[in-house]
């Protein structure tokens, strides 16, 4: 478009006035002619002014550019609010449908019962181990002390190891001196540990699913074993993580509490059957596994069914007393 068809057409840039006039005129054209158009000013003026050296003229220029500019500007803006109002209208109706939904869910509650949310499970390490001094060595020690045996091997041997790579790369003589220290109360832990065979003392544990089909076959069960197999069950099974699961508020972690009733348990039983003529657990065996425990772990895993959570513990009892009344048909029938 030359210079001759944009006077005739009457659009121009010599001043604010003329700006606007153009503006008005591109009005009933469409709104991509009218864009494109006004940039093609933009543009032509801006290579007049490099041009003109009258100040008047420069000036009128300038206020017909910005008059185009605040056009261009304001014609930007109207095309983000559009898809902005659009994203408005699509989330009202998105929350007003999620609304109607969970209205809907709210009246349905007693036919289909809402997921639970999935519980976060407790920490499988001991907590407040280190290394830094003598103190903190003893400390971790006495933490320790009554936990699975292999753990505390396990977790002393990983302190050495982080201990030692901290030599490396610390200059305070205090502190290696420190560090130094307690390293070698962790090897004389580790050395009375072989000597005494400590890892003769460790209880593997049963798995969660065998432990409830015993709870189903024990006679008797105490409070505490009641509340160790509903912490077993709480960590889903995951044994490691009774290490920070306590009994009670501020006491022991289960691993230390069973660990020291098995103890009991294993001196009090140590000749004692495990099994009757029928392969069953014996009573004294029960008292074991309810401790998630077995002098004869692959034994028990062999014959004894694994009961799932999703199955009724007091129906499976029930219905295993059921077939040992005498009271049953077939057995009225033989008689």
């Amino acid at each position: 478009m030359g210079k001759d068809d944009k006077e005739d057409s009457g659009f121009g840039f010599k001043d604010r006035a003329k700006a606007e006039e153009t503006l008005r005129l591109l009005e009933q054209h469409e709104p991509n002619y009218r864009r494109l158009t006004v940039r093609g000013l933009l543009g032509r003026a801006k290579r007049v002014l490099g041009m003109t050296k009258a100040e008047d003229k420069i000036k009128n220029i300038k206020e017909a550019m910005e008059v185009f500019e605040n056009w261009l500007a304001e014609l930007d803006k109207n095309k983000e609010k559009k898809p902005e109002k659009k994203e408005k209208v699509r989330k009202s109706e998105e929350k007003e449908t999620k609304k109607k939904d969970d209205e809907d869910s709210d009246s349905d509650v007693e036919m289909e019962e809402k997921p639970k949310e999935k519980k976060e499970l407790p920490a499988d390490t001991v907590p407040g181990l280190g290394f830094k001094d003598k103190d903190a060595a003893d400390n971790t020690l006495k933490e320790l002390e009554g936990r699975d045996p292999d753990y505390q091997k396990l977790a002393v041997k990983g302190l050495i190891g982080r201990a030692k790579r901290v030599l490396t790369c610390t200059r305070d003589e205090t502190k290696l001196s420190n560090i130094k220290e307690a390293i070698s109360i962790f090897d004389k832990f580790l050395d009375d540990f072989d000597t005494m065979h400590l890892s003769k003392q460790n209880n593997p544990y049963i798995s969660l699913p065998i432990v409830r089909t015993c709870e189903t076959m024990a006679d008797d069960i105490t409070d505490q074993q009641k509340s160790f197999i509903a912490a077993y069950t709480s960590v889903r099974g995951e044994y490691k993580r009774l290490r920070t699961v306590h009994e009670t508020q501020g006491g022991k972690t289960w691993d230390v509490v069973r660990n020291a009733a098995l103890k009991e348990l294993k001196e009090k039983h140590a000749d004692a059957k495990l099994f009757n003529d029928k392969d069953e657990p014996t009573a004294e065996h029960l008292e074991m596994l309810l401790w998630a425990y077995s002098p004869e772990a692959a034994r028990v895993k062999k014959l004894i069914p694994e009961t799932k959570a999703s199955e009724d513990v007091n129906d499976r009892k029930r219905r295993s007393s059921g077939h040992d009344s005498d009271d049953t048909p077939s057995k009225k029938k033989k008689e």
